[in-house]
């Protein structure tokens, strides 16, 4: 299940009273409930479309208000659609509340309560049971990523290799946003067929050195260059994406699972750790310089 299960949903037109969408990055919120608002008729939208936030301090509207939409008789024929962002935050008394709602459901009005997930929380996050709703989960796997990635290029007259994508994953990491992002700034380029090497100067400009040179230097165990190259290009660079950049290049160019691959594996996941944490700190240069000592040094001149 993903977007696209929710969009075929939409097609059918929400034939279910109650559904639970969960879903990780914010991403999927905001583009379920543009889909959601651009399948109603403009003209109807503000009687017909209504969002409530659980997470709205003063301004939140109470269980009892949001119940009383859902029973309203929608306007101009259409069904009415109440959707609940941040249901994870509901309260015990308010899930009571909604549940005896959800037993008899008004047949006007379709509920569609966004419930966002915790990032590699194992637990089970599903809300009360007594909810009955149909559940979706929005997050697209990697397959259905990449397909939605390429319909959103060539709705611009491009087109993008699968190595493109591939790489903006790795750089982007779990972060769909700002996978979405990237591939935004690919569509400014001018380019009709975009490639790796577009993907790299979109996202770390086009400056005097790259970030894939600076890997090249790593493999040619040239510690000196490497970070010479780095120090030029830093500033304003986004580590935890140039860690990824770097990890793709590496990826690609060492053979998998040897001596090598396994050490570099090590400090790629260490800096990872550290920009990640807490600190945040960790400074590219001595990941730069650990790299390079696998490969040695060059010959001499």
């Amino acid at each position: 299940m993903s977007l696209s299960h929710l969009e075929d949903e939409l097609k059918n037109g929400l034939p279910s009273p109650v559904y639970l969408l969960n879903y990780k990055d914010y991403f999927y919120l905001v583009y379920a409930l543009k889909m959601l608002g651009d399948s109603v008729d403009e003209g109807d939208r503000t009687f017909n479309f209504d969002v409530y936030d659980l997470d709205a301090g003063d301004e939140q509207a109470s269980m009892a208000e949001i119940i009383d939409t859902l029973n309203m008789a929608s306007l101009f024929a259409g069904r009415r659609f109440v959707c609940i962002k941040n249901f994870q935050k509901i309260l015990k008394g308010d899930t009571a509340r909604l549940a005896k709602y959800v037993e008899n459901p008004s047949s006007t009005s379709v509920l569609l309560l966004f419930n966002q997930l915790k990032e590699k929380d194992k637990r089970d996050q599903s809300p009360d049971k007594s909810l009955q709703a149909k559940p979706i989960t929005l997050d697209f796997n990697e397959r259905e990523l990449f397909s939605w990635a390429q319909k959103k290029i060539v709705s611009y007259g491009c087109s993008i290799t699968m190595e493109a994508l591939k790489f903006l994953k790795e750089i982007c990491g779990d972060s769909i946003s700002k996978f979405t992002n990237e591939l935004d700034k690919l569509t400014l380029l001018g380019k009709k067929k975009i490639d790796t090497a577009d993907a790299a100067e979109a996202v770390f400009g086009s400056k005097g050195f790259t970030i894939f040179q600076v890997a090249e230097a790593i493999i040619r165990g040239d510690k000196s260059n490497a970070i010479k190259m780095y120090v030029e290009i830093r500033d304003g660079l986004d580590e935890i994406m140039a860690l990824g950049a770097l990890n793709y290049k590496l990826e690609k160019s060492i053979k998998t699972g040897s001596p090598a691959f396994l050490k570099s594996y090590e400090y790629l996941n260490e800096a990872n750790k550290n920009l990640r944490g807490a600190n945040q700190k960790y400074p590219l240069e001595f990941l730069i310089y650990n790299l390079t000592s696998i490969f040695g040094s060059p010959p001499s001149r």
